[in-house]
């Protein structure tokens, strides 16, 4: 389980809001990208790097929040761990194929 220390956390926190909130800023200014020629956006590509990565850490405390309240509210006697499996979170990401697409997404 990886444990960072609250200074680390906090600092990459900062991180992703000033990456979060400079990029754009960034993107008024910048003159070396050709965006509307090209397509190709550097800033917002970071920018949705960096708020991918915050949500991972997000998600990623409050599952460990969740998990040591669970284990501090059961008895030492019968903690029980569960295993998921990659089959298991497949089950969960697959499409449910019972219904078509709606007429306007058809081909």
């Amino acid at each position: 389980m990886l444990h960072w220390p609250p200074v680390a956390r906090r600092l990459l926190i900062a991180t992703i809001i000033a990456i979060s909130l400079g990029a754009p800023v960034v993107d008024m200014f910048d003159r070396w990208d050709q965006t509307m020629k090209d397509g190709n956006d550097t800033e917002a590509n970071v920018v949705v790097a960096a708020l991918c990565i915050g949500v991972a850490v997000a998600i990623g405390t409050v599952v460990i929040a969740s998990r040591i309240r669970a284990l501090s509210s059961t008895p030492a006697g019968r903690v029980i761990a569960t295993r998921v499996t990659v089959h298991d979170v497949a089950s969960l990401l697959a499409p449910l194929p019972a219904s078509s697409p709606p007429t306007v997404l058809r081909v």
